[in-house]
């Protein structure tokens, strides 16, 4: 690495440690391949994810031109939008989301986080990604013709300044697996919007590593072009931190092959891998991200097409676990739980 490279952003500190790296040992033995986890699911405000790791340097930007409300979409199964309210709640700002996909029947996982963390909750039903974009900035509007002085995020906090921050991380990962006298080949990671995606081929590339990265894409049509808009971040995140680095298309590895049904609906793999996670591990993915992820590097570890070490970034997700409409899912298609009457 080029130790002049302004690799770092201002920040702000949302999660108060770094996150640690561990050894899953007795998945490694199930799969026959050493598998590390990256447990971004640990953390402080917002019950933690990969996103705050963006909002630490989009949020220390919208402080610098000085807003006061927070204004973002996703699903009501978002990850960053939960991260996002409570970040604002940290911080003293007001929060708006703009939530698409099916309509509650309760207010619970991250819904019912986004309420308790104080958001304005905007329910626009089941429609596109491009309209829900659409509507947040019909939102925008309407709040600053009222004297708001907004800072809109887009879907999954994706901008180039927040790829930054898992250029960092890939930094982060390096050292922590230096200290524990280990290396890694290999890291797989949920996917949807891309910033993570981008700014860990960023972090390789200044790095000058051959670590494989692979994205695991969760969410369809996000985008029109998704590697087309992936490698736009990546190039954004560079121009802020690495300006001498170029990522040219083939430095992203994205599958869509496990993304089976859709956002949030089934794919093969992602209920043993929830299985598996859970009783080695005591690790909890969910059937919406990171499940997705897990069955990947389980398929793959399988089909022997994965280089160890590997590290399974572990981006959090787990609270879509206590929603009913995944509850009870789940425990039909575990088939262990499904042995237990109640």
């Amino acid at each position: 690495m080029n130790a002049s490279m302004p690799l770092d952003l201002p920040r702000l500190d949302l999660r108060g440690f770094v996150s640690p790296v561990q050894p899953l040992h007795r998945l490694s033995e199930e799969l026959g391949v050493e598998v590390w986890a990256k447990r971004d699911d640990l953390g402080s405000v917002g019950l933690a994810g990969n996103k705050v790791r963006k909002l630490e340097v989009e949020l220390a930007r919208a402080r610098e031109l000085g807003a006061t409300h927070l204004v973002t979409e996703g699903s009501r199964h978002s990850n960053a939008t939960r991260a996002a309210a409570a970040a604002a709640a940290a911080l003293g700002m007001r929060c708006t989301l703009v939530l698409c996909h099916d309509e509650p029947k309760e207010p619970v996982g991250n819904l019912l986080l986004d309420a308790l963390f104080g958001a304005d909750l905007r329910l626009v039903g089941d429609i596109s990604w491009v309209e829900l974009a659409q509507r947040t900035s019909d939102v925008v509007a309407e709040l600053e013709a009222d004297g708001e002085h907004v800072y809109r995020l887009p879907i999954g906090s994706a901008t180039g300044r927040g790829a930054t921050s898992f250029a960092r991380a890939y930094r982060e990962l390096d050292e922590q697996m230096a200290a524990e006298g280990a290396s890694f080949s290999t890291i797989v990671h949920a996917s949807s919007a891309g910033s993570t995606h981008a700014g860990l081929v960023l972090g390789r590339a200044i790095k000058g590593a051959d670590t494989r990265i692979l994205g695991v894409v969760v969410a369809e049509n996000v985008y029109d072009d998704v590697p087309g808009r992936y490698l736009q971040l990546a190039r954004e995140a560079a121009a802020l931190v690495a300006p001498t680095i170029e990522i040219g298309a083939d430095a992203l590895e994205i599958t869509e092959q496990y993304l089976g049904e859709g956002y949030g609906k089934p794919a093969d793999g992602v209920y043993e891998a929830i299985d598996l996670m859970a009783r080695l591990e005591g690790i909890v993915v969910d059937p919406v991200y990171t499940g997705k992820a897990a069955a990947a590097l389980i398929d793959q570890a399988r089909r022997q097409t994965l280089r160890g070490p590997v590290v399974f970034w572990h981006t959090g997700g787990y609270h879509a676990m206590f929603d009913p409409a995944y509850t009870s899912v789940v425990w039909g298609n575990v088939p262990r739980l499904r042995q237990l009457e109640l």
